[in-house]
């Protein structure tokens, strides 16, 4: 080996200096050494088998924010595969033609782990010495070893750092009850965590069996975000079918996934777990690391990092569920799906509030329905399926703006905003509506017996507040 070039190639690479400097350095030593001819370091990346440019001493303007091609078919590939050197050297040179080109390949190896390839281009009047040759490959063995420490460190770091992330996001996200809140915290944190462009979260929907898309996170317009859904269909599909993840690394390299090209470039899609089945999915779409502006593939360990991050969501969006859930049946009367009396004061309240801020005519009603069903063995609920159709049956027969509620265990109350007809209509459709239901029940079970009386008030006729009119309202007749 060269004296002098082995021990600069071996400070440069020893220096406490950041690897991007040493790596420079490097190459620009390597250059001068070989007689000014351009030295680049090209990295491999495993998960997505391409070569990309880590630092070259050839000017580029402007630099390129992101180099990098397939090894497959490679002189790259043939050095690092078969872990030795290629060279390639000019032999039948014509005539009058005194210098030669020499493209020297080494790969670049550390622990067991083919990091990249390290390209030398030389042009000499005579051959590149064996010597010469010696002393880069000795330098590359020095190099791999410096690329290989620095990429470990990069990549501790870096998982490191996601770890944190995922932790401090993971705590927001577990003590978030709000549903709709939460979902906008998962889908920015997965863009920000996994370096992401979009997200789509996908929750189910127990009524219809749908997978329904809950939330967006992304700039893509209107007809673009049209075929990404579309993408993330086919990949919930997957993922619905059994399986554990779908990761598309490239989509016009994959055939299953061509028709979606120039629509996103790479995915991952998740499922959401919780009570034993899936409660939804989330899906992102293409990876633009730190400082670049092309969109780089995810990998298999961004598959494993993503899923340690949903872990959370998974926790936080089955807590938020049940307890949007328990708070809407809070509301609910378990035996007609109708609000509760806390719901109707509520509402009162504040119907009241706007009658008297715009002048209209509000009327409260109560009804109070009498159910008697004779027993049989066997058959105890029968009364309250009863009470359940007739609740049914003075729902419809109210506005839609209409408000009703089951306040006591035989009694209706509705409120009617803007009635300005007052009774006159609401209570001969309530009492027809539900004598055909009872009607109904009477053909089923003729020794039913089903009564109903009604009581009103009117604001402002009987009262401006609250308990005037619910006093009013309270002396019921038939």
């Amino acid at each position: 080996m060269t004296t002098e070039f082995g021990k600069r190639a071996g400070e440069i690479l020893r220096s406490g200096k950041p690897v991007e400097e040493r790596l420079r350095e490097f190459s620009a030593a390597a250059s001068e050494y070989v007689g000014g001819g351009p030295v680049s370091v090209l990295l491999f990346d495993r998960d997505s088998e391409d070569f990309y440019l880590r630092t070259t001493t050839l000017r580029m303007e402007p630099s390129p924010p992101d180099f990098h091609f397939a090894a497959e078919g490679t002189l790259e590939e043939l050095a690092l595969a078969e872990r030795r050197p290629v060279l390639l050297a000019e032999r039948d040179l014509p005539p009058g033609s005194r210098r030669r080109g020499t493209v020297m390949l080494f790969p670049l190896v550390s622990s067991g782990e083919s990091n990249g390839v390290l390209i030398v281009h030389a042009v000499t009047e005579v051959d590149v010495p064996d010597a010469r040759i010696a002393a880069l490959t000795e330098a590359a063995t020095w190099l791999s070893e410096a690329v290989g420490a620095s990429l470990r460190e990069e990549s501790a770091a870096l998982r490191m750092t996601k770890i944190a992330a995922i932790n401090e996001a993971g705590v927001n996200i577990i003590s978030t009850l709000d549903l709709s809140r939460l979902l906008k915290l998962v889908a920015t944190s997965s863009c920000l965590i996994m370096e992401a462009e979009t997200c789509v979260i996908r929750l189910l929907d127990p009524e219809t069996g749908r997978y329904g898309i809950r939330e967006y996170y992304g700039m893509k317009t209107e007809g673009e975000q049209k075929e990404l859904f579309l993408m993330d269909k086919k990949a919930v599909k997957s993922v619905l079918k059994g399986e554990p993840h779908v990761l598309v690394r490239d989509v016009a390299q994959e055939p299953a996934w061509k028709e979606h090209a120039g629509v996103a470039r790479t995915l991952i899609c998740l499922p959401l777990r919780g009570e034993g089945e899936i409660v939804g999915t989330v899906s992102i779409f293409d990876k633009f690391p730190h400082k670049t502006f092309f969109p780089s593939s995810f990998t298999t360990e961004d598959v494993v990092t993503f899923g340690k991050f949903l872990r959370y969501s998974e926790k936080a969006v089955t807590n938020a569920i049940a307890y949007e859930r328990n708070e809407r049946l809070k509301n609910l009367d378990e035996g007609t799906g109708l609000p509760t009396l806390k719901y109707f004061q509520e509402r009162l309240l504040h119907e009241i509030s706007r009658s008297k801020r715009f002048r209209r005519r509000l009327v409260l009603m109560i009804c109070e329905v009498d159910v008697r069903v004779p027993g049989e063995p066997g058959r105890p609920a029968r009364g309250d399926q009863v009470m359940k159709q007739v609740a049914k049956a003075v729902r419809a027969s109210l506005r839609e703006y209409d408000v009703v509620a089951r306040i006591s265990e035989r009694k209706f109350g509705m409120i009617l905003p803007e009635a300005e007809d007052g009774k006159v209509s609401a209570i001969p459709r309530i009492k027809k509506a539900i004598s055909a239901e009872a009607d109904d029940v009477r053909k089923r079970i003729p020794a039913a017996r089903v009564d109903v009386r009604f009581g009103h008030a009117a604001y402002p006729e009987d009262g401006d507040d609250h308990e005037k009119l619910i006093f009013k309202s309270n002396i019921l007749k038939v």
